[in-house]
């Protein structure tokens, strides 16, 4: 019977929406740009920088290693460079619809160009879209670090991009570092400007900070969210109110945020009817794909093909699509999974 799963994931329609761009980078992508910016790691090779630098004891040195990466992504092309290097990944997953998170306050930070980042990142995705006939949208994701001030701004842009297919404003980063009450004002500007609202919660924090997301920041979906299986209350409203969680289980393993996979909440919490989907977070930092997502969730939940095609068409639904084109994209999903179901595998 696995066999037939890994056969009907590898051909089933999916959506991924979780994915950073910035931690999409590969070894060999990091080793070009550390040598085109002379920076110390350009005299590894790509098996030394995934086992030197894209390795973690815990959330915060993952965190330390993402900065780094963000440190040799200074130009509108790097940043380009990124997207079409996803362009193979999405096709070889058989990804009809992604949703990319970006955030921009870390160039601003270092002083880049973030309006010709943007704009080169989303012509590049445009491009790779029509290439693979599949659907791009973008997240601008504020880095919770940085404060409000950091975030308005993001927020701004967000809403400035909303044609080149910017979609939601997030918020990422240590979610125990600056109170959710901080951002309250910018995300209400975002939902003002008809933004949906992602927020990273109940990764490393407590299953209030799940609350907060929604209660004070109006989140439309969280990010990772497995601390919330601590709260029967909470899975309760999650599924009431349709509040979808993006479950990355290779990167709760390795940043430690819940560990080992086995034990991961995601099985619960599916169990309970939170709406849950699966994502890679940053496949090039974690070494993961999505395939490698569902078979992990295949191996360790024994996932039955009613599961796999309900988890798979509810990455459609958690989508931040408007409904006439969510439920197109639904259909399409729908007709090829029955396609797939129906044969002999």
């Amino acid at each position: 019977m696995t066999g037939r799963l890994d056969s009907l994931i590898r051909a089933f329609p999916k959506a991924e929406l979780h994915l950073h761009l910035e931690g999409s980078i590969s070894a060999q992508r990091f080793l070009k740009l550390s040598r085109k910016y002379k920076t110390e790691f350009s005299g590894l090779s790509p098996a030394e920088i995934r086992s030197q630098l894209f390795s973690y004891s815990d959330f915060w040195s993952f965190l330390k290693a993402y900065r780094v990466v963000c440190e040799h992504l200074r130009e509108p092309r790097d940043y380009a460079a990124l997207v079409r290097d996803l362009g193979p990944y999405f096709e070889s997953q058989n990804i009809r619809y992604a949703e990319i998170l970006m955030s921009p306050s870390i160039p601003a930070r270092f002083g880049f160009d973030v309006g010709k980042i943007i704009k080169s990142t989303t012509t590049a995705a445009r491009k790779v879209a029509a290439e693979l006939s599949m659907d791009i949208r973008w997240i601008l994701d504020c880095v919770r670090q940085f404060g409000p001030e950091a975030a308005q701004e993001t927020a701004e842009l967000a809403v400035q991009f909303r044609e080149q297919g910017v979609v939601g404003l997030g918020l990422g980063g240590d979610e125990t570092a600056v109170d959710s009450r901080e951002f309250e004002d910018v995300f209400a500007f975002a939902r003002a400007h008809e933004l949906y609202v992602h927020v990273h919660a109940g990764e490393i924090g407590e299953p209030q900070s799940v609350w907060d997301a929604i209660k004070i920041l109006g989140a439309n979906r969280i990010g990772h969210g497995i601390q919330a299986a601590r709260d029967h209350v909470l899975m309760g409203y999650l599924k009431d109110h349709a509040i979808g969680l993006d479950i990355c289980l290779t990167s709760n393993a390795r940043t430690g945020a819940w560990a080992p996979i086995s034990q991961n909440p995601f099985w619960l919490l599916y169990k309970r009817g939170v709406p849950v989907t699966l994502s890679t977070d940053d496949p090039g930092l974690f070494d993961t794909t999505l395939l490698q997502e569902y078979a992990l969730a295949i191996k360790y939940f024994e996932l039955a093909e009613t599961d796999l095609t309900h988890i798979a068409l509810q990455s459609v639904r958690s989508a931040f699509l408007p409904h006439e084109e969510r439920m197109k994209l639904m259909q399409e999903f729908q007709n090829s999974i029955h396609e797939l179901t129906a044969q002999d595998m």
